[in-house]
């Protein structure tokens, strides 16, 4: 079982964020921004491109027996029946997507749009660490063995380039290789008590 307080960082917090702005509340600009904190950790690499760390967007991914029919669901939503708003976004991402029946929290989504240095370590070692930091004390290591998804066909792809449209349409349709990171460790660095660094998974 993967510890309660990372669930609680980084699922339960993020859904709370989407069920506020679901409801129309003013998050408030500092506010929104610590809370996506959540949403972009440092992904750090070794390999052929040297010792690097990057700032990536990653984000739920659906258990597999899921992951064909919300993909489906994601695409749609992305780019045929796109929503009208932030807060029609926000409650459709909670009532189709955003479930925790739904979610294989051992998996972490993100897609590869730079094709520098994460990418080259990426295919090379298929290892990574995810630096999470959310002011002014909380931090995650999530140590993690990566699969690159690069079909265009494939499912994982497809759900994630979609997830990420929903939310960033700039009018022309994303279609970037996905990263699915598995979580092999995590550390609490936080700064307190019981963080520091101790290995709480597994």
């Amino acid at each position: 079982m993967l510890p309660e307080k990372w669930i609680k960082y980084f699922v339960d917090e993020r859904i709370k964020v989407i069920e506020r702005l679901c409801k129309g509340e003013d998050l408030g600009k500092e506010d929104f921004l610590i809370s996506f904190t959540r949403t972009t950790p440092v992904v750090i690499t070794d390999g052929p491109a040297g010792l690097s760390g990057s700032v990536k967007m990653v984000g739920f991914v659906p258990k597999k027996e899921y992951i064909r029919e919300l993909a489906m669901k994601a695409y749609n939503y992305a780019y045929v029946n796109r929503p009208n708003s932030m807060r029609e976004t926000a409650c459709i991402l909670l009532q189709e997507f955003y479930r925790k029946e739904l979610m294989d929290l051992e998996l972490i989504g993100g897609l590869e749009m730079g094709f520098k240095h994460s990418w080259e370590n990426i295919k090379q070692t298929k290892k990574a660490t995810l630096l999470f930091y959310t002011p002014p004390v909380i931090s995650f290591e999530v140590r993690t063995i990566v699969e690159i998804h690069d079909s265009e066909k494939d499912p994982y792809r497809i759900y994630l380039n979609s997830i990420h449209d929903i939310f960033h349409w700039d009018g022309s349709k994303s279609n970037y290789p996905a990263y699915l990171f598995k979580i092999v460790e995590i550390y609490d660095n936080s700064a307190y008590r019981g963080g520091f660094g101790k290995k709480i998974y597994p």
